[in-house]
């Protein structure tokens, strides 16, 4: 990926994680802190969804690009930039090593089964 491409992802991110809405089964919070251990899952799916997500919810609630911008200031609030700035780590780590040429990921007979068991 490029820097560019990183920092739209960032973006797209911070607008997933302001407009979350739980609904179980899927938690947006848990599919980050996956990434720890599956980073390629974030090109493979999860920016794709995050800006479906995005357009969905804009078009649902027929927000504006003011109250867009004014949804970032509730990372103003400690709680909520805590939370956020500990996703978006595991976030920035997931972007450089998916693009470091030197980090392959490895598929062990683990993941392997795992990635089995999430497709099917």
């Amino acid at each position: 990926m490029h820097k560019n491409n990183n920092n739209e992802i960032v973006t797209l991110f911070t607008y997933r994680y302001l407009l979350n809405e739980p609904q179980p089964p899927h938690d947006f919070k848990q599919d980050i802190e996956d990434l720890r251990v599956f980073p390629e899952r974030l090109e493979i799916s999860h920016v794709d969804e995050w800006r479906s997500y995005i357009r969905r919810y804009i078009n649902r609630k027929k927000l504006s690009d003011a109250e867009l911008e004014t949804l970032t200031k509730r990372l103003d609030i400690p709680e909520i930039s805590e939370e956020f700035q500990y996703l978006k780590s595991i976030l920035i780590t997931a972007l450089k090593i998916n693009d470091s040429p030197e980090i392959k990921v490895i598929n062990t007979p683990l993941k392997a089964y795992l990635n089995k068991l999430i497709k099917m």
